[in-house]
């Protein structure tokens, strides 16, 4: 009776520890130590049947977890690590194993999320590093990308970026520090800017989505927010690309871009130009298109006179408030 309830006792806690996460070589090399204390390898085949070549590796495997202690010696011995304090610690790192498991869960969720085109406006602090957000941004974008990263960070995502130019997407990078892809932009066509000084890690894809990150720090900021975007915008072109060495511009202008400030310097009289926006009045979504009469730059303002069919309308950028079109997309078609 008594070796029945013993029997049932070894194999509640071998269920347990089973739940746990350990094998069922563990599990026996384990119950073995707690039954007859310190072992050495072959009293441990002995007493589990566990084969001998596999003996040492399912030691290991217990002292990693942290269970058992591998003494030194001829013939090396194991011996249990009291399990109040073994155990206990064991599980604590299996919880946090978890917890950071559903930590980068989460954020591929938000990432994915993101991908598939959430219409929820929102703003995420994403515990990520720019370099595993920005991929596939990338593949997602429609026209417009805007990129500041250290070089190191630009060359790991060239790939990404030449395959987005094949497709038309239009690419200004800001690279910090010195940069020898010259010739592969130029090859793609994609916009270069190098600044001496680094800063933050800046993505902008078309109108819609934003990430900020501090090279120092394991995590990003990715929003959707429209306020926060323009803001992203403006940093992009107010202290990065005024503060940095234009490398190389495409010849040709041709697509459709995000901002105002993509194009303000480079458009001449007369190109013909679709922008789609809102009517500043009254709030209207429209789409206007024109051939360009004229370009002003105002104290930090730009605006495009754009000549219709019937009229002449002002066409400012993002959270324009004077004008008479606030543009969102402003695509070449001529």
């Amino acid at each position: 009776m008594l070796f029945y309830k013993y029997g049932e006792l070894t194999n509640e806690l071998k269920n347990k520890l089973s739940s746990l996460g350990l094998s069922s070589y563990e599990i026996s090399a384990y119950i073995a130590l707690l039954k007859n204390g310190t072992l050495s390898a072959s009293e441990l085949v002995k007493k589990t049947g566990i084969p001998h070549s596999r003996v040492y590796d399912i030691s290991r495997r217990l002292s990693e977890k942290g269970l058992i202690e591998i003494v030194d010696g001829k013939p090396r011995k194991f011996k249990l690590i009291d399990p109040d304090i073994a155990l206990r610690a064991f599980v604590e790192r299996e919880k946090n194993k978890l917890k950071k498991i559903c930590d980068d869960a989460l954020n591929l969720i938000k990432l994915v999320t993101l991908s598939s085109g959430l219409e929820e406006k929102t703003t995420w602090v994403v515990e990520a590093k720019f370099i595993e957000i920005i991929p596939p941004l990338i593949e997602k974008t429609e026209y417009q990308l805007l990129l500041a990263a250290p070089a190191i960070l630009i060359n790991k995502l060239k790939e990404k970026l030449g395959m987005a130019a094949s497709k038309g997407v239009n690419i200004t990078t800001v690279i910090y520090g010195d940069s020898e892809l010259k010739r592969y932009f130029v090859e793609k066509q994609i916009e270069l800017y190098i600044r001496k000084a680094s800063s933050l890690n800046i993505a902008l894809i078309d109108s819609s989505t934003g990430v900020l990150s501090d090279p120092h720090v394991n995590y990003s900021i990715l929003t959707t927010e429209p306020i926060f975007v323009r803001a992203l915008m403006d940093l992009f072109y107010s202290s990065l690309i005024n503060t940095s060495t234009l490398v190389y511009r495409p010849a040709i202008l041709r697509g459709k871009f995000a901002s105002i400030w993509s194009i303000i310097h480079k458009l001449q009289k007369g190109e013909k130009l679709r922008v789609k926006g809102f009517e500043v009045k009254t709030g209207r979504e429209v789409v206007v298109e024109g051939v360009v009469k004229n370009k002003v730059i105002d104290n930090g303002i730009a605006s495009i006179i754009l000549q219709t069919n019937n009229r002449v309308v002002k066409v400012g950028g993002i959270g324009a408030m004077l004008e008479d079109i606030e543009g969102l997309v402003f695509e070449i078609i001529s």
